[in-house]
């Protein structure tokens, strides 16, 4: 049985019928509303220039995992842990640990312990030394650095201590700019302890255009991932990382 329902000018408006038919509806798509945003990614951060899904880490935000997933191609929290170690583990200005030097698309937990992160690198036995470097041979690292971009590289430097932007689409050799070590602008014609892997230092994935292997000034007889395990210990056992924007593609 259907009931009209009567305006004030005393002309039909709508039967009981159609407002049960309305109010299904009302309800229907509230519903796909709701679904639809539940499944829909949202951005995490601005500043990093990509959307990702809930619990995803970009700059400044926390993943669930810590990963090696992008180390040939931007800074990853998995990055920024190992060159932090690598640096104040043998008290550098700088720390380069090259994309070559991680297992690619493995995680470990957060927080992670330090065997837990170490098996992030490939060798962990690899030993870490220390290099007398000019700023401006600095400079030439991270343009060979980011030479490649945005494509994938194995010579893509995962940094410490040291902070810098890029812009791929201009001409190699012109693309890093805004270098600070320390919070200070680079001097290029400085000269600044930079610590790195042995095969880094020996001028692998190219780098022996930049320096050769006299520039190693010493070795710190310890491995990644004895340097992880002595980070960690400072660190209270456990490390989690996180982006904090020390490489900025423009």
């Amino acid at each position: 049985m259907e009931t009209t329902i009567w305006n004030k000018d005393g002309q039909p408006r709508l039967n009981r019928k159609g407002v049960t038919q309305a109010i299904a509806v009302s309800l229907s798509l509230l519903g796909l509303a709701v679904i639809l945003s539940a499944a829909s990614p949202r951005t995490v951060s601005a500043d990093a220039g990509r959307t990702a899904t809930e619990g995803i880490e970009t700059e400044g935000a926390i993943l669930q995992e810590v990963s090696t997933a992008d180390v040939r191609t931007a800074e990853t929290d998995a990055g920024n842990l190992v060159a932090d170690a690598v640096r104040l583990i043998a008290g550098a200005d700088v720390g380069f640990v090259p994309a070559a030097a991680f297992k690619p698309g493995t995680t470990a937990p957060r927080p992670a312990t330090a065997e837990q992160i170490a098996t992030l690198v490939e060798p962990s036995s690899d030993i870490i030394v220390v290099m007398n470097l000019k700023g401006d041979q600095i400079l030439a690292a991270l343009e060979r650095s980011v030479s490649y971009a945005p494509q994938p590289s194995a010579g893509f430097l995962q940094v410490s201590g040291i902070t810098f932007s890029y812009d791929a689409k201009k001409q190699s050799q012109s693309r890093v700019s805004n270098v600070t070590i320390g919070g200070r602008n680079l001097d290029r014609n400085s000269t600044y302890k930079v610590a790195t892997t042995r095969p880094l230092g020996n001028g692998q994935q190219g780098y022996y255009q930049v320096w050769n292997r006299n520039a190693i000034a010493s070795d710190t007889n310890k491995s990644l991932a004895a340097a992880i395990s002595e980070y960690a210990s400072r660190q209270g056992g456990s490390l989690s990382g996180r982006i904090d924007g020390r490489v900025k593609a423009l």
